[in-house]
């Protein structure tokens, strides 16, 4: 080998060294979540609470995201407006990912449909499969969706919880047409089919993002065997944190073995925002997660608008 190669072969060896230096994560990346707020948009904390601590972080930091593990269209204020406040105040606070939880379904297709239009933010669910006849109502929730944040991308993937189709429940009968779901939520063979349908998914995004956060409204206890996040995790692999909501349970942050016998973050901040959560990814491809009971931050554009919405009920 002559000296020009040789001199040519060490200059794209440091170019690429470089790039890939460059293209790495260099600075912390904040994932704000809520989950089964349920209407219970005041309080303690609140959505101005939580817009107030998502604006410090922001101050401080480039990257910062808030999703929601599902039920917000839920409770008075939701049936009060068929979720219309509900969309207004998510939109203010500034949220970006959601998943639909059972009880979006509650408030009917065609409010639920209009709400998704009139949101700023993306609705994810891997596992809703229209079954029915004509142009698909909720064509607009995607299975997934890929943020980026400089040269780092997380995929945040989907999965509503298969209960949706218990019957006799309001979600229930607002997706029958003559008595029989438009619907399936991969509910069949004890959460195998679901199972495989998330598999999928993530890996259809893994090679492609450096995080697979998944926003789960599945729960962990009183759910039907085979439909808990610790049975999706236990069956699955590629996915680096859990959001889960459904059985209003509070997980600060546990690690949970996946089939490879891999630790997957599973967390869930209660009910009501009782708590609010924050997962911190560092350059480091360190995760951690922290919930919060109360802030001192609050937002008081937010607290405005929430006491105007508050005032129309009584």
């Amino acid at each position: 080998m002559n000296k020009f190669i040789r001199i040519v072969l060490l200059a794209v060896l440091m170019l690429a060294m470089s790039s890939c230096k460059a293209f790495a994560q260099t600075e912390d990346i904040y994932i704000m979540y809520t989950n089964d707020v349920a209407s219970e948009v005041g309080g303690e904390i609140g959505y101005a609470g939580v817009k107030g601590y998502k604006n410090y972080l922001e101050s401080e930091n480039e990257y910062v995201t808030l999703v929601d593990a599902g039920d917000f269209f839920d409770g008075e204020l939701s049936t009060m407006s068929k979720g219309e406040y509900i969309v207004e105040l998510m939109n203010a606070v500034g949220y970006d990912v959601v998943t639909l939880g059972n009880q979006e379904f509650s408030i009917g297709l065609d409010a639920l449909a209009s709400n998704i239009d009139a949101s700023d933010f993306d609705y994810v669910s891997c596992n809703l499969k229209y079954l029915g006849e004509g142009k698909d109502p909720l064509d607009k929730v995607q299975p997934y969706v890929i943020k980026k944040y400089g040269w780092t991308k997380i995929a945040f993937i989907g999965v509503t919880t298969p209960e949706t189709l218990i019957p006799d429940k309001q979600a229930y009968e607002a997706i029958c047409v003559n008595g029989e779901p438009i619907y399936s939520f991969y509910e069949n063979d004890e959460g195998l089919e679901l199972y495989e349908q998330v598999q999928k998914t993530v890996d259809k995004v893994r090679k492609k993002v450096d995080y697979v956060i998944v926003l789960a409204h599945l729960g962990n206890n009183s759910v039907t065997d085979g439909f808990s996040s610790y049975d999706l995790i236990d069956n699955t692999y590629g996915i680096d944190v859990v959001i889960d909501g459904h059985s209003h349970t509070v997980i600060p942050g546990e690690n949970v073995y996946n089939a490879k016998g891999d630790n997957v973050i599973l967390t869930s901040t209660g009910q009501k925002i009782e708590n609010f959560g924050v997962l911190k990814l560092s350059p480091e491809h360190e995760i951690t997660s922290v919930l919060y009971s109360q802030t001192y931050e609050i937002d008081y554009g937010i607290e405005a608008m929430v006491n105007s919405i508050l005032e129309q009920m009584n």
